[in-house]
């Protein structure tokens, strides 16, 4: 290999990764810290010694570092959420770090294979429809067609209309989700895998929105793509029929598991509609917080997280179709397996129609 062709900003990836601090980093490879900051800044290529010391000390094949792949910085919805305060700055770098790494897997991967998605993916650019993301959720579900009533998985939708769903542990990182629309890539959406299925699927839906109507940020894109999730996920039309009873902490426990929305976001629902009066709405967030539900909703009404299948499909079309062992797979990802297996598990669950790409 020609050290004219090392990447520089695979080191920094390779770095964040594995949450690690230049100076972390310059102990443990036996190099200065100044030295990793030239290097990852591109002033001066390492010698072969030194990358081979970078790569045992992140433990990354020394292939990993010379692949020509643009890279990309976290969406900057990320800045304009509420708790995006609160979300360190080392935290930021792990989950920017995990989006390359896989955007680099997914765009290797889907060289070999023709991805046809069922649906097609509208954009609606929210600007044009004067800032109305319920109207907007309104066309998506009718361009889909999907009938009245709750949407039984989401995750298995979106993926049917060409987008690629990661599930990435984000545990205690303080993200739930973000999207990413790659040039020559589908659009991408990670998930944090640790939420429960409820705030998964309204995560889902949130990013969703950010994929179809913003194209360009805007200050006020987080409460259009709650709306989006919103409207998407119970119709303001279907929510009279929801909720025709006295709202009652019961009652929203009964649409739960039909809904696959929190009971929280059924009061929220309900009051968006005017189905419950301000006095009503304060209640029942009182009795939430007495039976303890706004930390935790019974188990009784848990509902189970959606699984994403379409990067494991393609995985699987490689060993099952194209011949590659995992160690094949390891070798043309520049990944060590026990990164590969952390990173993805293999399901038999397919939706979306692949092939073989033939010349």
């Amino acid at each position: 290999m020609s050290h004219n062709l090392l990447n520089p900003h695979l080191i920094k990836v390779a770095r964040q990764a594995r949450s690690m601090s230049q100076s972390q980093l310059a102990e443990k490879a036996g190099l200065t810290q100044a030295a990793i900051s030239k290097f990852e800044a591109g002033l001066i290529t390492p010698a072969e010694d030194a990358i081979g010391s970078l790569a045992e000390a992140l433990s990354f094949p020394t292939s990993f570092f010379y692949q020509t792949d643009p890279i990309f910085g976290v969406p900057v919805s990320i800045s304009y959420r509420k708790k995006s305060s609160q979300v360190k700055s080392r935290d930021i770098e792990r989950i920017e770090a995990e989006m390359n790494l896989r955007l680099m897997h997914l765009r290797r991967l889907l060289s070999s294979v023709e991805y046809e998605p069922e649906l097609t993916l509208p954009m609606l650019d929210i600007d044009e429809f004067d800032g109305n993301a319920e109207r907007i959720a309104q066309l998506v579900r009718a361009h889909w067609r999907v009938p009245s009533g709750p949407i039984h998985n989401l995750t298995n939708l979106v993926e049917r209309a060409g987008c690629i769903v990661f599930q990435c542990n984000f545990q205690s990182l303080g993200v739930d989700g973000l999207t990413l629309r790659p040039p020559g890539l589908p659009p991408c959406i990670f998930l944090n895998s640790e939420m429960p299925g409820d705030r998964q699927r309204f995560t889902l839906a949130h990013e969703l929105g950010h994929a179809v109507m913003h194209n360009v940020p805007n200050p006020d894109m987080e409460d259009q793509a709650n709306t989006f999730a919103s409207e998407l996920l119970m119709p303001r039309r279907e929510r009279h029929s929801i909720f025709h009873s006295n709202v009652d902490l019961p009652l929203l426990a009964s649409i739960k598991p039909i809904w696959k929305v929190s009971m929280g976001f059924s009061i929220m629902a309900a009051k968006n509609a005017g189905l419950i009066t301000p006095s009503q709405n304060s209640y029942l967030w009182r009795r939430m917080s007495a039976m303890g539900y706004r930390k935790k909703e019974p188990s009784e009404v848990d509902i189970a997280p959606e699984k994403s299948s379409v990067v494991k499909d393609i995985i699987e079309l490689h060993t099952d179709s194209l011949g590659y062992t995992y160690q094949d797979l390891y070798e043309y990802l520049k990944i060590k397996g026990d990164d590969f297996q952390s990173l993805y598990e293999i399901s038999n669950e397919a939706k979306p129609k692949l092939k073989l790409v033939t010349n």
